[in-house]
């Protein structure tokens, strides 16, 4: 049962045993501008940990909260879930935390909802901390900003949108009055750099099925680079009932293209993000068709809104229950209007308008050897590789900066002196400066492109500096999270496990030794790194030990491309984690969100809701959370479970017989 009281407060049953209230303000990392990255993590941050604190039921009896917080790119929540005396008692703090005295240089950001495709939400969008998500990096002045929000985010203040939701009905009210009528304040029209927002249907625009090879602009037509090999599409739907439907059959309609082709129908996957009144909807696939890929591609541009009638009766017929209680609170937090479910009419139309605003990844990144001087602006200053540097660099490694951009060129090695390589940015595409602890800048542009070096390493460092200095005027400079703290996110995408930009541009060679370095540092405790068994134990350095059985698979309908996947996991918690950068918790502390489940190609699998499920917890010294994992995806004929935590300790459980020799 879901209903509401007012316009405000929502209640609904599931079944969870726990107590949960909470609340979903309408803002969301796209309105945070890039200058104040880690805003909005340090806030939730920070209202997590005063609601954590154990709370006095009584004589001789202490409650302990659980609390957690989601940051996605255009809402936010805040949830506290316990014994319904527990829940009540933290929630009543909530109309006093919003201060800035909450905001400590003791607090920690939180991990973001990572989007799938950042430089498509670049060019949707606009500039943002969405863009960055992927990268644990905060303003300088995160924490004054922070202070500076927290009263603003006040439902009281009645400035942000805020919605309230329970399990139990005799909280409705609690904290915070049920508002009767008021419409609420009016949701900005603008994303943080002003971007305007899409409202819905007509304003999705489009230029027609000629435009399909054109740049992409916006919300139009078009194709753009695409830095990850696993996407193959983006497009939107409405944010309703009848655009989650029609998600899915481009889907399936995406499968079908590539079974015609010849290729995996099951490598095709779906990831979603809000956008206000729309989720960006992007299909993925690990093993990207190949060869195969244009065409395919091609193909399902002009084929994508042509779904047999029989798929879509079938889609309506899934929606038949009503929207999620997610759903429903998201658009009223967002100034929407409520969603009264999807027929067969609103699906074709939303798969319509999603012909209108395809972007396809079918460009490559531009070949870095490419870049000539002639696409410069200006004379070039070259800077050189410092004589025994550490680490050393190799001499042929130069810096160039022109007027309008910075271009970093290496050779790799081979016949005839190798091949040379290039790393350009241009001024005007790039996005921010990022700035480690050991003085290493990486540049990131609009497409993710990173440029990264240590200005130290070169001669006439101070000259390079001040070079820099006016190259790189105006841009955001952002510093480097090595604190930065898990946070649960949505289940309704997949997920991807990335390597830092750090890592990822040309200049690895010339940063490596010196991130490596101040990673290693931070940590006293020793980091576990097992491949093992399903059915076996694993055990980190705290003395926690993790038991994974099963592998089990769940049958699935015959149409359904993707499969399940069961495990069974026993976490028994060991002493406190003594490093000192790291919270005593830390390995104390198990979500299911520390597990992930990938196939025999890498591609992640996503995780579903179950019955058993392993829930997130905080455990004392021997005392152990036992549950169940399903995830669900494609090609899970041979599956392994992965478990990671803050401090490094990595371990994966392979199915029987496919545990890797040591090299």
């Amino acid at each position: 049962m879901t209903g509401w009281a007012g316009t405000n407060w929502q209640f609904f049953d599931d079944e969870d045993t726990q107590t949960r209230i909470g609340v979903t303000f309408g803002l969301g990392l796209l309105d945070e501008e890039v200058a104040a990255t880690g805003t909005l993590s340090l806030v939730l941050s920070a209202l997590r940990t005063e609601l954590s604190r154990p709370v006095e039921l009584g004589p001789g009896r202490t409650g302990f909260p659980e609390v957690i917080v989601e940051l996605g790119t255009d809402t936010a929540t805040l949830l506290v879930r316990g014994a319904s005396q527990t829940a009540a008692a933290a929630w009543r703090r909530l109309p006093n935390l919003f201060a800035g005295w909450i905001v400590t240089e003791q607090t920690s950001p939180i991990r973001p909802e990572h989007p799938v495709w950042p430089a498509d939400l670049v060019r949707r969008t606009g500039r943002n901390a969405a863009a960055l998500a992927s990268v644990q990096v905060s303003a300088a002045d995160a924490r004054n900003r922070a202070r500076a929000l927290l009263p603003r985010l006040d439902p009281g203040a009645g400035k942000i949108r805020s919605t309230f939701f329970t399990t139990d009905e005799s909280l409705i009210g609690v904290g915070f009055r049920v508002i009767e009528s008021a419409p609420g304040p009016v949701p900005s029209r603008c994303w943080a750099d002003g971007t305007e927002k899409l409202l819905s249907g007509p304003d999705l625009g489009g230029t027609g099925p000629d435009s399909l090879e054109k740049p992409a602009i916006g919300n139009g037509r078009g194709t753009l680079p695409a830095g990850e090999d696993s996407v193959l599409i983006s497009t939107l739907v409405p944010r309703s009932a009848a655009g989650l439907a029609a998600a899915e059959l481009l889907r399936t309609q995406l499968a079908a293209c590539a079974a015609n082709a010849g290729q995996d129908p099951e490598a095709i996957g779906i990831g979603m993000v809000g956008i206000g009144a729309q989720f960006c909807v992007f299909l993925l696939s690990e093993t990207a068709p190949g060869t195969a890929r244009r065409r395919v591609l091609l193909e399902f541009g002009r084929s994508m809104s042509m779904v047999p009638d029989s798929w879509v009766d079938d889609a309506v017929q899934e929606t038949a229950e009503g929207i999620s209680p997610r759903l429903a609170r998201e658009r009223r937090s967002l100034g929407l209007d409520d969603d009264q479910g999807a027929d067969a009419a609103q699906v074709r139309q939303a798969l319509i308008e999603a012909t209108h605003c395809l972007h396809l990844a079918l460009e490559p990144i531009e070949n870095p050897s490419a870049v000539t001087k002639s696409s410069t602006k200006g004379a070039e200053r070259i800077f050189r590789p410092l004589a025994g540097g550490t680490p050393p660099m190799d001499r042929s490694t130069t810096l160039a900066l022109a007027e309008d951009s910075v271009a970093l060129r290496t050779r790799s090695g081979g016949h005839g002196g190798g091949t040379k390589n290039e790393t350009r940015i241009k001024r005007d595409k790039a996005l921010a400066v990022l700035v480690d602890p050991a003085g290493t800048l990486a540049i990131i542009d609009d497409d993710q492109q990173v440029l990264s070096f240590h200005p130290l390493l070169f001669r006439r460092s101070r000259l390079l500096r001040q070079r820099l200095d006016t190259q790189l005027h105006g841009l955001p400079h952002l510093e480097n999270n090595n604190d930065a703290d898990p946070a649960g996110v949505s289940r309704r995408r997949r997920r991807a496990t990335r390597r830092p930009l750090w890592l990822l541009a040309g200049a690895t060679v010339v940063i490596g030794y010196l991130v490596v370095s101040s990673v290693l540092s931070n940590s006293d405790e020793p980091q576990v790194t097992e491949r093992i068994t399903i059915g076996q134990t694993a055990q980190l350095g705290n003395g926690t030990t993790i038991t994974a059985t099963g592998f089990e698979k769940q049958p699935k309908a015959p149409e359904d491309l993707e499969s399940q996947v069961a495990v069974h996991v026993r976490f028994c918690a060991g002493g406190d984690t003594s490093s000192g950068d790291f919270r005593p918790e830390t390995q104390r502390s198990v979500s299911p969100t520390d597990f992930g489940m990938f196939n025999e190609q890498s591609a992640a699998a996503r995780l579903i809701d179950s019955d058993e499920q392993l829930r997130r917890d905080t455990l004392a010294q021997g005392q152990c959370a036992v549950g169940d994992l399903v995830f669900k995806g494609v090609g899970l004929a041979v599956p392994r479970l992965s478990y990671t935590n803050s401090l490094g300790d990595d371990v994966i459980w392979y199915s029987t017989g496919q545990v890797p020799s040591a090299p």
